[in-house]
């Protein structure tokens, strides 16, 4: 089998060799099924380097050893031999901000349309789809119904193909703010899952989502782009507000994601204890400064700009 001219993965290499597993065959223990990748070029990410002629040997659906290839060669004897010396091979990339159930091209009134169960098989075909591109794991940060826990279930079961995934469940915001549903007449009466105001609420929804399955909490601390009628720059929740679901949610064992454009919501999420900001596109010195202090990890989003200036309506 020989593959030329492109990247790929070693753990997607891994996944589509996973069907062949160790087991029984007629009450007897059978032999490991054994594979040979021989990559062209193999990316070292500890050492910073790119390596040539190397090897990666596989037992059943487990990297047993890594190295030259003509040392592993003489070791793997009877091994299936796949050949990418044509090709860059490179550990799984990692997607730190995703929303796998959702759809770009259904954006605005017409999201509406979008029903639970159309917006989880939407992430069984994108889990797919970002496998295919390398992404072995990936943290989505937001999804309507839970859909992104059925969908890092079933991958974890072996039902659908796609990378690992840590998952928040719905988004917690405030009433009229970017998290809720504000598209709809008012005679609707309607609101997003993660809608909650007060701080016994928010602490009553943080426990809540973690009840239905989230790895980790996703707030929005500011208003945000797609949204009717709030302000990126401006601040959701009250300093209480902020700093009940951080402190419950640690409480709980998990991290804390927060959605902020603006410096001030950015400014009162690192100090409320947020583990991450998403976006922060209006961050000042000053933020950057209380970010470094607290630890707190920016992931920035950047090619989402890109994107909307060539696609959005």
């Amino acid at each position: 089998m020989k593959i030329r001219n492109f990247l790929i993965t070693l753990p997607l290499l891994v996944a589509l060799l996973s069907s062949f597993s160790s087991g029984r065959i007629g009450g007897q223990e059978r032999a490991p099924k054994r594979v040979l990748i021989r990559a062209g070029h193999l990316v070292d990410v500890r050492a910073g380097r790119i390596l040539t002629d190397q090897a990666i040997l596989i037992e059943d659906d487990r990297i047993k050893e890594v190295g030259p290839a003509s040392q592993l060669a003489s070791r793997a004897a009877g091994a299936q031999v796949i050949d990418l010396s044509g090709a860059t091979v490179l550990p799984g990339l990692t997607d730190c901000h995703t929303h796998l159930t959702g759809n770009p091209d259904q954006i605005g009134y017409s999201s509406l349309g979008i029903s639970i169960p159309r917006a989880a098989l939407y992430g069984a075909r994108n889990a797919r789809v970002t496998l295919d591109a390398g992404f072995t794991t990936v943290r989505n940060v937001g999804a309507p119904g839970y859909t992104d826990v059925a969908l890092r279930d079933a991958i974890n079961a072996g039902d659908i193909q796609g990378p690992r995934m840590q998952v928040s469940g719905p988004l917690i915001g405030v009433t009229g703010g970017h998290c809720d549903e504000n598209l709809l007449a008012p005679e609707y009466h309607s609101r997003a899952d993660g809608v909650a105001d007060g701080v016994p609420a928010v602490i009553q929804k943080t426990r809540e989502i973690v009840k239905y399955g989230a790895d980790l909490i996703k707030v929005c601390a500011t208003g945000g782009v797609l949204s009717r009628g709030d302000s990126p720059g401006a601040e959701q929740f009250s300093d209480e507000e902020i700093r009940a679901i951080v402190t419950e949610a640690h409480r709980l064992g998990r991290k804390v994601a927060a959605h902020a454009h603006g410096a001030s919501g950015i400014k009162q999420a690192v100090l409320a204890g947020v583990d991450s900001i998403e976006h922060g596109s209006l961050i000042d010195d000053e933020g950057i400064r209380l970010m470094k202090a607290h630890g707190t990890y920016l992931v920035p989003t950047l090619y989402l700009g890109d994107w909307f200036l060539e696609n959005a309506p």
